[in-house]
This record gives structure tokens, C-alpha cells and sequence, in this order.
């Protein structure tokens, strides 16, 4: 008989997976508007490897974001360090962000 073990993600392992996803997306490229392009296929992967989310759009006024929200409400955004180019982003945004929402997430 075969048992099926859940895999136990935690914070650091999400990052580690949706790093290494944002990596086969981006290559050498720049994350810049490269949200939508992430997130879309992320947002299957994720919830079809055990990591329940889903993909919220933040409109920004000058533009959308997009990113994904788990299911306890924190934000995975695979491409915020983009906000370190746009709009000198302080304190500086990893390359792939798990938190609290932002104000690039919608939040005031």
C-alpha cells in the first residue's frame, strides 16, 4: 500500500518555490510588468502542489499589480522587487516578498 505524504510548507520553502518558478519565467530579465506573466501559471502550481491561494489584482492608479494571496491572508508576490526600480521601494523588496499586504497590495 502506498502512502501519501502532504508535503509541510513552510515560509521558507514557499519562497524557495515561487523563487525558483520566478527564475524559469524571468531568466536573466528584469521582473519589471512581469506580474501577470508569474502569477498566472503560479497561482495553478501553487494550489495544485498543497500551497492554497489566489490571485488578487491591485489597482495601483498608474497600473495593475498582481500577486497571490494565501489562504491566511498574507501576500506571496513573486515580483515585488520590481517596486524597488519603479518607485524606490524603502525598505527594499526581496525578489520574492511573504507578508503582510502592502500598499502594493491594496492595503492603506
Amino acid at each position: 500500500m502506498m502512502s501519501v505524504m502532504k508535503k509541510r510548507w513552510t515560509d521558507k520553502k514557499i519562497i524557495e518555490f515561487a523563487g525558483a518558478f520566478r527564475e524559469g519565467i524571468l531568466g536573466e530579465r528584469m521582473p519589471t510588468m512581469m506580474c501577470f506573466a508569474i502569477c498566472t501559471p503560479l497561482v495553478t502550481l501553487a494550489n495544485m502542489s498543497g500551497i492554497k491561494c489566489e490571485m488578487v489584482e491591485t489597482d495601483l492608479g498608474w497600473c495593475n499589480h498582481f500577486w497571490l494571496r494565501l489562504a491566511d491572508g498574507r501576500a506571496l508576490d513573486p515580483s515585488a522587487d520590481q517596486f524597488n526600480y519603479l518607485d524606490n521601494a524603502q525598505p527594499p523588496f526581496p525578489p520574492v516578498y511573504l507578508g503582510p499586504p502592502t500598499r502594493w497590495h491594496g492595503a492603506v
